[in-house]
Formats: structure tokens, sequence, C-alpha cells
């Protein structure tokens, strides 16, 4: 058996994210796996062990300050020591960025970086592109294997040789289409709903939403955009709101780990980011065979085909946004229709099935390697 630890920086997208595929390849491999979560404190941690998972409890924080990540670096060290684990397996940017620096002094783990979208967007400026760049080429070496929700991530990767070809493979992102399915019964409201699961930072350009429901509000007002996150602007956007007389329009409702039903409760899903990885914020609202709309940017253009699941919108325009949200307010058979082709693609392209088969196959590739070398191990200790 191998142990693997699969590192987050915080409890609610270990639980969203990780917790149910580490579940079931535990209980499907049981003789030759055995997946631990590693996440900051929070209320999804009680609940992931409660449901038999072992959680491991430190602080990964987010910030950049150097002070934190050396902290962060040694607190990861620390588990890992303690541990004993034989494969590492690195999500999103704080862990990812100090696990592979751990990985040039600990090299006994087989490193596993899975990239949940580069942190290349619309407005990152050529000095911040560059650094990143050079930051991504430096961290390659000391990994073992680098996974990829979207095609366009690996384009880039190959593009500025982020990454040697032996290292780059395709996982995809995968959403289960049993829990994210259509509600049975119609929403009684004659609104339109919007709904837009982001957490409230810069990158996810809220701004541009609220310039649009501005417009949208004075040529059809029979609407209601529901946001869910959390995150540092939360308090600076909710006062833009308020400033702006739009909260007949816009309702920030607290985060729930309850997100099917969310989605089953609008009648479209929305994202403005200024750049993602393969959004989950997109493809859930899809599989409960919602429309959805995003910017067109890398990771949602993926998602989406335009015109035929939901809309594509440019960056910078909300008049944009709002004439495609009109539109689906007054289209509603059109918008049942793309909801039921966003469902299938989901289906085709995006199932937590398809990512379990591939993931799966890689962590029992890691079984079989550590295994030979065990063997070799003890064929040398025998000789000795």
């Amino acid at each position: 058996m191998i142990k693997i630890l699969e590192v987050c920086t915080a409890s609610s997208p270990a639980y969203a994210l990780v917790f149910k595929r580490a579940q079931v390849l535990n209980a499907r491999y049981p003789q030759q796996l055995k997946i631990d979560l590693l996440c900051s404190e929070g209320k999804e941690v009680e609940l992931m062990r409660q449901q038999g998972m072992q959680v491991i409890v430190t602080d990964l924080h987010r910030s950049l300050h150097p002070g934190r990540l050396i902290q962060s670096f040694f607190n990861l060290q620390k588990v890992l020591a303690q541990g004993q684990y034989d494969v590492v397996h690195l999500h999103f940017g704080v862990p990812s960025l100090v696990g592979r620096c751990l990985a040039f002094v600990m090299r006994k783990p087989i490193w596993i970086y899975q990239s949940h979208g580069y942190s290349l967007s619309y407005n990152t400026s050529a000095l911040g592109k560059w650094t990143y760049l050079a930051i991504e080429r430096l961290l390659k070496w000391p990994v073992n294997l680098a996974l990829f929700q979207s095609h366009e991530d690996i384009a880039i990767a190959r593009r500025h040789k982020l990454l040697d070809e032996a290292q780059i493979e395709y996982l995809g992102n995968g959403i289960d289409t049993d829990y994210f399915s259509p509600s049975l019964t119609l929403n009684p409201s004659d609104k339109t709903i919007f709904g837009m699961v982001a957490r409230f930072e810069a990158i996810k350009n809220h701004e541009l939403l609220l310039d649009a429901v501005k417009y949208l509000r004075l040529v059809n007002s029979n609407f209601k955009v529901l946001l869910i996150g959390q995150g540092e602007l939360q308090t600076e956007i909710a006062a833009k709101i308020a400033a702006h007389q739009l909260q007949d329009w816009i309702e920030i409702r607290p985060y729930s780990t309850h997100m099917a039903e969310f989605y089953q409760e609008i009648d479209v899903g929305l994202l403005t980011s200024f750049g993602e990885g393969l959004p989950r914020a997109l493809l859930e609202p899809m599989a409960c065979a919602k429309p959805v709309i995003g910017t067109d940017v890398k990771g949602s253009r993926e998602a989406i085909q335009d015109a035929s699941t939901g809309f594509l919108v440019p960056i910078n325009d909300p008049q944009a946004l709002a004439s495609k949200m009109k539109w689906l307010m007054e289209h509603p058979l059109e918008r049942q229709q793309m909801g039921l082709a966003a469902r299938a693609r989901v289906i085709e392209h995006f199932s937590a099935q398809q990512v379990l088969e591939r993931l799966g196959s890689i962590y029992l590739a890691c079984y079989e390697h550590h295994r030979r070398l065990a063997k070799l191990e003890t064929s040398w200790d025998a000789s000795q």
C-alpha cells in the first residue's frame, strides 16, 4: 500500500473538489491506496472526518508574504516527515508553490502538481506575466507529474516550456452528474433567477456584473441575481450594491455546501472572471441543465459552447452581458433547450467518473512504481 497526501489550502475547496473522489478511490483500492487530506481548519473538516476521511489540519496561508510562506513551508515539511507519505498531490496556489519548493529538499515522495489554472488573466501585467512564468519554469524540476484540468493550460505549458512533455498529463475537471442534476420542480417565481458562485476577489470581476445589472434593470427589471462566495472583497461588493441601489436585483447568499440545491433554484449560471482554469462554477449549473453566460477567457471558453450551451461575452462589456441576460429572460423555451445541451456536454466531456478513472490510473501507476522500488531494495539488502 502507498500513502498519498492531497494538499489544499482551505477546508471548503478540499471538501468540494477533493474529498469525494479520494473517498471513492480509498474504497475502490483498499489494498493499494490510502489517501489522506491536508487543509486548514474549517467547518468542513469535521464533516469529512465523520465520513471516515483522515484529515490533517495545518496552516498553509494563502498570503504570499515571505514570513507566511516560510511558515507554510515548515508546516508542510513537518506533516510529511511525520506521515511518511509516498505521494504528495499539491492543489492550488500556495500549496503548489510551497510544496514544489519543499520538493527540492525532500525527494523521497512522488510529487504531483495539479494545475487548477495558470494565474495568467486578461489583466495580468507584462512584468507580472514574465515573473510568473519564470517561477513556473524554475519549479518544474522537482515535479514528477503535472495534472491539468484545461487543454488551454496545457498549451500554455508547452508554449512557454514550463514543463517537459513527460511531466504533462490531462486530468480534466469532473462533475458528479447524479448529484448535480436537473430539478423535478419548476421555479415558482415569475422572475428569471441568475446565479454566480465565485470568491469575492478581484480576478472574479464582480464589477462587470454590477454594471450589467445597472443596464438590465432599465430595460427589463423582472430578474434577480444571487451571489455566493467568500473573500476579502465581500464587504466592498455589498457596499457597492447598496451605493448603486441594486438591492432589489442582487442578493448575496451565505456560503453553502449544498450547491446542487442552489443551482436547481436558478435559471441561468453566470461567471464574469478575468481568467479561469476549467470552472466548476460553470460546469455545475450546466450539469443541472442550466444555460450559462461567461466571459470569453481561458477556461470558460473551454466549458461553454457559445450560442449552444450558453453565451460568451467580452471581458469589459457590461452592455453585452446585459443583452445576453435579457435574451435568456425573454426566450424561456430556448433557455430550456440550451440548458439540456449544457447538461449533455458535461456528461460527455466533464463527468466525475472520467476524472476518477484517470486519477485512479495515475495513483495505481505510483503504487506499481513504489512496489518495484521496494522489491529492488529487498533484493539489494538480501545480497549484502
